[in-house]
């Protein structure tokens, strides 16, 4: 899910709340309030976590992209050692 969508589905998603809390006539004023705190830091952890789950995603392409490069050199050391492995057989 890319950070426009995440915001959007953000969005959406307090719209939604604020609007099922604010219309439902059972619940009195106090009760809304209380809810209405809830939905706000449930809101505020969510935008954490989007926070914190773009970090990992960076840092999971950074790691990638490092054992790639890991891989690439393992092999050019490992032809390095064959061909030096040839020219002293071919010394001896």
């Amino acid at each position: 899910m890319t950070m426009n969508n995440q915001a959007r589905w953000l969005q959406k998603s307090d719209r939604e709340c604020y609007r099922r809390v604010t219309n439902d006539d059972v619940l009195n004023s106090h009760n809304t309030d209380s809810q209405v705190d809830v939905i706000c830091s449930l809101r505020d952890n969510i935008g954490r976590l989007l926070t914190e789950n773009e970090e990992l995603c960076d840092l999971c392409c950074f790691l990638d992209d490092d054992r790639q490069q890991c891989r690439q050199d393992a092999a050019e050391w490992q032809k390095l050692n064959q061909q030096m492995a040839t020219e002293i057989t071919e010394k001896v």
